[in-house]
């Protein structure tokens, strides 16, 4: 990329851009296919005469395809123009939604599951870390937190208008107008705003200074390991499965309700504690800083031992209504890890190289284990007929992440980094000081 005044001058603009237009993708996809479903839950299932845990089968049929996506999506992030590929994979998951308007059979849901398992997988959760960490040199955790919030505040101002139209036209009409809804919202910025790389706006890199061109992600000329000295590292195994295990908290928020009635409280209490979950998404940019300052590895055990008081908090404080409310809105803090730090760590780890690649198989597991979090909380709770079992299966999931990303840190000093050029730079921790050395930028990212 040139040097030119012009190219710099333009890049914070099109940088914070490339924000906004990933948060609405995600108010638009994610948010109103998954997040937003509980809306029709509630009218479909006594209109259809379908179970609550039948018809939301149709989730974890998305889990598995959105986890089989993964093993080509890192491929074709690197061959297909970005405008396409994100235009037609948020068209095929919004096509797949609206036509549950046209179903009379359970199966039906779980065929468009999985549809939009297949196509969301490309932009759910893998096109925020890609996009970000190839427009910021400088401060993507702030970036990602910002994307965060936005798509946390439109959700919610998204969410009771589904509700109102679903009140007003129907089920049926309502899946076709929030389709509807999601497309004026989201093709804008997949058509004219989102590009995989600064230079695609003849841009460069927030922060750029002279020796960061070789950080974009998938570049022949960047750093990092190879692809299968990256999956088969140990390293990898430990990311792998931490992530996966971290996706297992996000089943607690659908459960508040089942949490509050528990403890002696109401369904409208149960609200409230959803709704405080939710509004963790405010803290995302102050969490993105603290990442940028501290580093993804230090920043991930901050944010595991706020999930271990938080989970130790509603065990022994549940009685009292404002200590729950405040350990749930902390609970959430488990968000950060899933959609933040484990893309920065990936990259953090094995390097810009094959990122996208190593990145879409560690959501893999993200997608496989994660899909099971809901039963799974529900078993111990279930077993018990008490919901302290769950959240101390919680605790015991914060300790064992806290030692799987350890491994992740120990691990990696056995990498070996692939130079600039393509030549090795060494093994281990050498491997790393040499490409940090030759790309001194690089070092200053921190990602």
């Amino acid at each position: 990329m040139s040097t030119d005044t012009t190219a710099l001058s333009g890049s914070n603009k099109w940088a914070y851009l490339q924000v906004v237009g990933l948060a609405f993708l995600m108010i638009g996809g994610i948010q109103t296919i998954l997040a937003n479903s509980g809306n029709f839950i509630a009218v479909v299932c006594p209109e259809m005469g379908f179970e609550v845990s039948s018809f939301t089968f149709w989730i974890t049929c998305y889990a598995f395809g959105m986890a089989l996506s993964q093993l080509y999506v890192g491929k074709i992030w690197l061959v297909i123009k970005t405008p396409i590929l994100l235009t037609v994979s948020f068209l095929i998951s919004i096509v797949a939604l609206a036509c549950m308007g046209l179903y009379q059979e359970i199966w039906q849901w779980y065929v468009s599951g999985f549809i939009i398992g297949l196509s969301g997988g490309v932009y759910f959760l893998v096109s925020s870390p890609i996009i970000i960490t190839n427009w910021f040199a400088k401060n993507p955790g702030f970036a990602l937190g910002m994307v965060t919030i936005i798509s946390a505040v439109g959700t919610a101002i998204l969410s009771p208008v589904d509700a109102a139209i679903i009140s007003a036209v129907g089920w049926r009409m309502g899946y076709l107008v929030v389709a509807i809804i999601s497309c004026v919202l989201v093709l804008p910025f997949t058509l004219f705003v989102l590009r995989y790389q600064p230079s695609d706006r003849q841009c460069k890199p927030v922060g750029w200074e002279p020796g960061m061109e070789t950080i974009t992600a998938g570049a022949e000329d960047a750093s990092g390991t190879s692809l299968k000295g990256g999956v088969l590292s140990l390293a990898f195994v430990c990311l792998f499965l931490g992530a996966g295990l971290c996706a297992l908290f996000g089943g607690y928020q659908n459960q508040w309700s089942v949490a509050a009635v528990s403890w002696g409280y109401d369904l409208s209490f149960g609200a409230t504690m959803i709704s405080a979950t939710a509004l963790f998404g405010v803290c995302a940019p102050l969490l993105g800083i603290m990442i940028d300052k501290l580093g993804p590895f230090k920043s991930t055990f901050i944010v595991l031992a706020g999930q271990l008081i938080s989970g130790l908090g509603l065990i022994f404080l549940h009685g009292n209504p404002i200590c729950v409310l405040v350990f749930v809105f902390f609970f959430a803090d488990q968000m950060t890890i899933v959609g933040t730090l484990v893309p920065l760590l990936t990259r953090k780890v094995f390097g810009a190289k094959n990122y996208t690649k190593i990145l879409a198989y560690i959501q893999i597991g993200i997608g496989l284990i994660g899909g099971f979090s809901n039963p799974i909380i529900a078993s111990f709770y279930e077993g018990s007929g008490n919901f302290d079992a769950s959240l101390w299966f919680g605790v015991g999931l914060c300790v064992a992440c806290g030692v799987l990303f350890a491994g992740v840190a120990v691990f990696r000093k056995r990498l070996v980094f692939e130079g600039p050029r393509g030549g090795s730079a060494g093994s281990g921790q050498e491997a790393l000081d040499a490409v940090v050395e030759e790309e001194a930028a690089v070092a200053k990212t921190d990602l």
